[in-house]
């Protein structure tokens, strides 16, 4: 079991700090390629590859950007992503007893890039531990297109970890924290996919579909925004691992 729960602190506070140190904007600090956090080196370290795709414009590069606490008040603007682009993220979680440090490698690819060059599309699949739908909740045809893209990006002998994010990508009126009701009913109003439509998928596909908001807020509390996300990733990675790994031990 992967700890914590949305509604649980983190593992260790110092952790997070560690991993995501402030800097005097309220922005997390990256680390460089060949960086990795200064952790206790009994911590054990995974590695994963996960692949971000959808249709262009949802918000691929801004969620990366969101989860590794990268955002800017310059992520709400669209920019087309040219070529490969590699984000490392470490992320501390619970299992059982045991705190491990899961280093999460997203790839990114822009539409045109893909289509431009034949072996961009090809690197980013080979090896995918996980597979990461980007769709936007005010664009009902990129929710639509998820079962013909995820059909696609699954091939034969690969068993990837499907998740789906759904983004507010492209609304620059959503209402801050403490809004009105009216004002996040607006809101409301506007996305073209409902819950109902969400949770059907969800039953269906069996994959968890979380709802992220890319909208940069200033605010220091970012942490505690994605963190629900990041422990549900790390956590259906994990299972993949375990599902994988009892379906060898039966097959020997």
């Amino acid at each position: 079991r992967v700890t914590p729960s949305p509604q649980e602190p983190p593992p260790d506070p110092s952790l997070h700090r560690l991993i995501y140190g402030k800097s005097d904007y309220g922005l997390d600090d990256t680390h460089g390629v060949l960086e990795r956090p200064c952790v206790p080196s009994s911590i054990e370290e995974v590695s994963y590859k996960l692949f971000i795709t959808g249709k262009s414009g949802v918000g691929k590069s801004a969620t990366v950007a969101r989860l590794a606490g990268a955002a800017t008040k310059h992520t709400n603007s669209y920019i087309e992503t040219l070529g490969i682009r590699k984000s490392n993220l470490y992320w501390p979680v619970k299992i059982w007893d045991k705190i491990i440090l899961f280093k999460l490698q997203f790839w990114d690819a822009g539409d045109n890039s893909i289509k431009k060059y034949s072996h961009i599309l090809p690197a980013c699949r080979e090896k995918t531990d996980a597979n990461i739908f980007v769709f936007s909740l005010m664009d009902s045809n990129s929710f639509l297109d998820l079962p013909q893209l995820m059909s696609k990006m699954t091939q034969d002998g690969d068993n990837p970890a499907n998740i789906i994010i759904g983004t507010r990508y492209g609304s620059d009126q959503v209402p801050p924290h403490g809004a009105y009701t009216q004002d996040l009913c607006n809101v409301l109003n506007r996305l073209e996919v409902s819950s109902a439509e969400l949770k059907e998928f969800e039953q269906k596909w069996q994959v968890p579909i979380l709802k992220i908001d890319n909208k940069w807020s200033g605010e220091r509390n970012e942490v505690h925004e994605v963190a629900p996300l990041l422990n549900i990733i790390c956590e259906r990675l994990w299972i993949r691992d375990q599902e994988y790994l009892l379906k060898q031990g039966l097959a020997r």
